[in-house]
């Protein structure tokens, strides 16, 4: 369906080349017949003037035609460089097989039936063109319709990008540091190959125009916590992966949230993330949402002094955090900077997200952790610290047996 301008192209031309032919042959004069009577000279008059006419309105109609083929092979032109440059088209990956008896025809064929191009003939012309069509590898690849033709060409050539897909689940709160080491240990890619896309910021995401990359945690929060499939030595195309998850995860109800709250999507990200790592049972996101939003808008707390903030810009897990610790010099440091930090202290999944774009209505301003994970809300200093203390008595008794 996609090859119906090319053909409409060399109908047309057929037309005219047919057309002109005709033109070419029609003849000057009529030749006479003795049976008949010679016209009179007004009748020959005549016929001559009917004749010009005709040559003028061929003419005319030669130059319409002339003109109409230009634009066609200009749309048509204009279509073929988007497809084979891939200037501008869809990024969105596909998992594409090869078999071992699937012809360049075929091949072509497929490649337009996913998506990942839009013109079979134009795909196998240029391949038999560059002489690439003896070196196309069985397996399944990892394919891109934001790929152009010769980069298509190149993975399909790569016997080492064929897959076997590796399953990784990234678990919610990871950080990106987390994430590359799983991913390493997976066999996903390389510790080096990560690097090199983790601090890249040729990403084509919007959501990323907010998130200025002034450091190497610049997408930080951005990689989704999800289970997914992933395909080898393809560091660029794995994050992409992630990148993209969260782009579908942010959906109307939590952009609708953000909004209503008057956040940008950077900050409920980084909301999200303090949740992430503060909250452990379901129930308690919202809340503890509402515990970050009130502080973030009453001049008598101007600092957040959130834990998980501290533990991040240390680098490290700590059961007891010390004074020493919490005047360390750091933007991630709430309990000396004033506000949010710069950005997410871990990936938040999608519980998190929702409750930081809908935070729970309350008067609460301090919350301590119990043993169980869950937590003591209050909304006073004084009975914060009541709750401090039945906290640290819950947490001398010896566990119950079962």
């Amino acid at each position: 369906m996609k090859t119906a301008p090319f053909r409409m192209v060399f109908m047309i031309c057929d037309f005219m080349a047919q057309g002109y032919q005709d033109y070419q042959d029609y003849p000057e004069d009529y030749p006479d017949y003795p049976d008949e009577p010679a016209p009179t000279p007004r009748k020959r008059r005549r016929k001559k003037k009917k004749r010009r006419g005709m040559g003028c309105l061929g003419a005319i109609l030669y130059v319409l035609v002339i003109i109409a083929i230009s634009l066609l092979l200009s749309t048509v032109a204009i279509f073929a460089a988007n497809d084979v440059f891939a200037l501008v088209k869809d990024d969105a990956d596909r998992s594409f097989t090869v078999d071992s008896d699937l012809s360049l025809s075929e091949l072509s064929g497929e490649l337009e039936d996913y998506g990942i191009i839009n013109y079979s003939a134009l795909f196998k012309l240029f391949v038999k063109f560059t002489d690439n069509d003896t070196v196309i590898h069985t397996g399944t690849y990892a394919l891109n319709p934001s790929f152009d033709y010769q980069q298509i060409v190149r993975v399909l050539q790569r016997r080492e990008t064929s897959t076997v897909e590796i399953e990784v689940s990234i678990p919610e709160g990871y950080t990106n540091a987390q994430i590359k080491e799983r991913l390493v240990e997976m066999g996903v890619c390389s510790e080096a190959d990560i690097d090199e896309y983790l601090n890249s910021y040729n990403y084509k995401h919007d959501y990323l125009e907010e998130r200025l990359p002034a450091s190497k945690g610049w997408l930080e929060g951005y990689l989704f916590p999800d289970t997914y499939k992933f395909n080898a030595n393809n560091a660029k195309m794995t994050l992409n992966k992630m990148l993209n998850n969260f782009k579908s995860k942010y959906d109307e109800p939590i952009q609708q949230g953000a909004e209503a709250l008057g956040r940008n999507q950077h900050e409920i990200v980084t909301i999200a993330s303090l949740l992430e790592r503060e909250a452990k049972v379901d129930e308690e996101f919202a809340r503890i949402a509402g515990v970050i939003y009130n502080r973030l808008s009453s001049p008598d707390f101007p600092r957040l002094e959130i834990d998980a903030t501290l533990l991040y810009a240390l680098g490290e897990h700590k059961e007891v955090l010390t004074d020493a610790d919490k005047e360390v010099d750091s933007p991630y440091n709430t309990y000396k900077i004033e506000g949010l930090p710069p950005g997410p202290i871990c990936n938040p999944g999608y519980t998190a997200l929702y409750a930081a774009t809908h935070p729970e209505d309350h008067n609460y301003y301090y919350y301590v952790a119990m043993p169980d994970g869950t937590h003591l809300f209050a909304n006073s200093y004084e009975e914060h610290q009541q709750n401090i203390q039945r906290a640290r008595e819950a947490a001398s008794q010896p566990a119950s047996e079962g």
